[in-house]
């Protein structure tokens, strides 16, 4: 399965690549407003924290938007910008949910985790290590937050919410490198000015990821008596190896010379 992710994912990168860079446009004027924001208004500590807010709720808005986009990728098919709009109208709830939980997440990080750890005492040790495992059980499932929401509509945000430890836990090795895959999509994304891999890229990793989990788990609905430590890939694959194809470099950059 990770094989054919890594290439499933370069494709679906590659295949819909100016739709990356104009969403990944969109995650980079967030951060260059909440940048401005906080430089001409960092003096104020209230103001501070209403940029950071606001900065975080449209960086949410925008990933649910993107995640419409990136799941119909992964499915081999482009909505452009309706579908940008059709993901923020069908999703505001879980947009409103998914900015109160990347709050969450900011303050265990970066007040709680660190005040823990500044008492000096075990007690304070131990507190500390129980926020840092329950801050890393928390990036690790939202992997799937925005994969699941895209899939199951009829959810609500606090569902969706839910099944993300249900997936991660049950596909611990799956989510482990999934982080680490995503961890690499944003070192790169240094090289690019924010224009490749970035957010997007990571949103898509997700959405295929979660797709192909999704492939096995309807697999192990139909075939209850096969070993779920032995699944068998290339039936479970067979549909979408077909779909992605075999390709050349030649093709990849001209497509018109086959």
């Amino acid at each position: 399965m990770i094989g054919f992710f890594i290439k499933k994912a370069f494709f679906d990168a590659w295949d819909n690549l100016i739709g990356l860079v104009v969403s990944n446009l969109g995650f980079l004027l967030v951060l260059m407003a909440f940048s401005l924001g906080m430089q001409y208004g960092g003096a104020s500590s209230l103001l501070t924290i209403m940029i950071l807010i606001a900065s975080v709720v449209l960086f949410s808005f925008h990933s649910v938007g993107v995640a419409n986009i990136t799941l119909n990728y992964s499915d081999y098919k482009r909505v452009g910008f309706a579908g940008y709009k059709e993901g923020i109208k069908t999703f505001t709830t879980h947009a409103i949910f998914l900015s109160a939980l990347n709050i969450a997440i900011i303050i265990l990080a970066t007040i709680v985790l660190p005040f823990y750890l500044n008492l000096g005492n075990y007690f304070g040790l131990i507190l500390g290590v129980i926020t840092f495992w329950i801050l890393l059980t928390v990036l690790l499932s939202i992997q799937y937050y925005l994969p699941l929401m895209s899939r199951f509509t009829g959810d609500k945000p606090l569902k969706t919410f839910k099944k993300t430890f249900i997936m991660a836990i049950g596909n611990l090795g799956t989510t482990v490198f999934l982080a680490i895959y995503n961890i690499i999509q944003l070192a790169l994304t240094i090289l690019t000015a924010g224009l490749l891999f970035s957010f997007t890229g990571v949103t898509l990793a997700n959405q295929i990821a979660f797709k192909l989990l999704l492939l096995k788990l309807d697999w192990l609905e139909e075939n209850p008596e096969e070993d779920i430590k032995h699944v068998n890939w290339e039936d479970i694959l067979y549909e979408e190896r077909e779909n992605v194809g075999t390709r050349t470099i030649k093709n990849m950059i001209f497509p018109w010379k086959d």
